[in-house]
């Protein structure tokens, strides 16, 4: 889904994908009666029963108190019932969302909704509530589920947070039951970059990942590629002979000749984070190896007819994850990657590789 064209045009021309995300789901809003709809019913569940939206969904719309909103919506009368802020790792700006809540009506329901990813929600929600109270507002009668997190703040005024995925999919199913084709593949596009604006978030910190367990497993992964490497070019399957170590922004690892194919092994991060629940993976180049790139690739075809597939493609390399064993030793875990690695040499053209 991260592949969708918006995704890749907003991260490649872009500096500021929130201000494309705004952009799209303002056309969305504005070209779908059904992602209207959807609206409605999220700010219904909150507390907020504003009735209908028209469909003149205002972005970046300011007021004498130069508040910009990314999205307004008004009701039949004109009057402005909902505010939107569409959030991915940016934060709040100093008028967020004290004068925005202000720049809402009292009197009647009304809410100022963010939108942001799901991992935000505490900090995010704990910020907002700062924020509010600080500034002497009632902030009462808070609920949250898995999706929306609601408060009123007074005068009927609801401060609400959802996520990027639950808004899209419900916006997705109301244009689906609609018939509405066109809003579906808009709505995916707007998801597909939510999603990859996810995959390269910094997540905020929780206090045990700041102990000595995650620095000790890293020391620890290092030292099974290098054991794992040790023990293999002992077995005079693979060959280092020239090639180098290499400490990347993506992981740590080694290029080798495994069976006379050259290959990267090692720790690599974008894999383990967006591909396979493993940090070791091989990555095979085309390179001073015996065999070409399109030769291993034939040769390690039946590693593509597993579920799910243990030979992935991109970027124009192939990749290999290399799955440890949970709960055991570490000797046991290194047998399993040594075994792994013979297993794949003997897939290239080495019946002799044993683990």
């Amino acid at each position: 889904m991260d592949r969708t064209l918006l995704a890749h045009i907003a991260l490649k021309l872009g500096t500021h994908p929130e201000n494309i995300a705004v952009e799209a789901l303002g056309h969305i809003l504005t070209s779908s009666e059904a992602a209207l709809r959807a609206i409605e019913d999220v700010l219904k569940t909150g507390g907020a029963e504003i009735g209908t939206i028209s469909p003149d969904v205002q972005t970046q719309a300011s007021d004498e108190e130069r508040t910009r909103p990314d999205l307004a919506g008004s009701d039949e009368h004109g009057v402005e019932r909902v505010l939107i802020e569409a959030k991915f790792w940016a934060g709040l700006t100093k008028r967020q969302p004290v004068t925005y809540l202000e720049r809402l009506q009292t009197g009647q329901p009304s809410a100022l909704l963010f939108v942001a990813p799901a991992a935000r929600f505490e900090p995010l929600w704990a910020e907002l509530r700062r924020r509010v109270v600080e500034k002497e507002m009632n902030f009462g009668l808070e609920s949250r589920d898995a999706n929306l997190w609601t408060a009123e703040v007074g005068g009927e005024r609801h401060l609400m947070l959802i996520s990027w995925k639950a808004l899209l999919d419900r916006m997705a199913s109301k244009a689906s039951m609609a018939g509405e084709s066109h809003a579906v593949a808009d709505i995916r596009q707007l998801l597909g970059l939510t999603q990859r604006m996810d995959v390269d978030a910094f997540l905020p910190l929780r206090p045990e990942e700041l102990g000595p367990e995650i620095p000790r497993r890293m020391s620890n992964l290092r030292r099974l590629v290098d054991d794992a490497t040790t023990r293999a070019r002992e077995a005079k399957w693979v060959s280092t002979q020239g090639l180098i170590v290499t400490s990347k922004p993506k992981g740590y690892g080694r290029y080798m000749r495994l069976a006379g194919a050259t290959v990267w092994f090692g720790v690599n991060f974008i894999l383990w984070s967006r591909t396979r629940d493993t940090p070791l993976w091989l990555t095979f180049h085309e390179g001073n190896g015996h065999m070409t790139l399109e030769e291993v690739r034939s040769n390690l075809q039946p590693l593509r007819q597993m579920y799910p597939p243990d030979l992935i493609d991109s970027d124009g390399r192939m990749h290999v994850p290399i799955d440890l064993p949970v709960n055991v030793e570490y000797d046991l875990v290194l047998d399993a990657v040594v075994k792994r690695l013979a297993e794949i040499a003997r897939l290239i053209g080495l019946p002799g590789a044993t683990g």
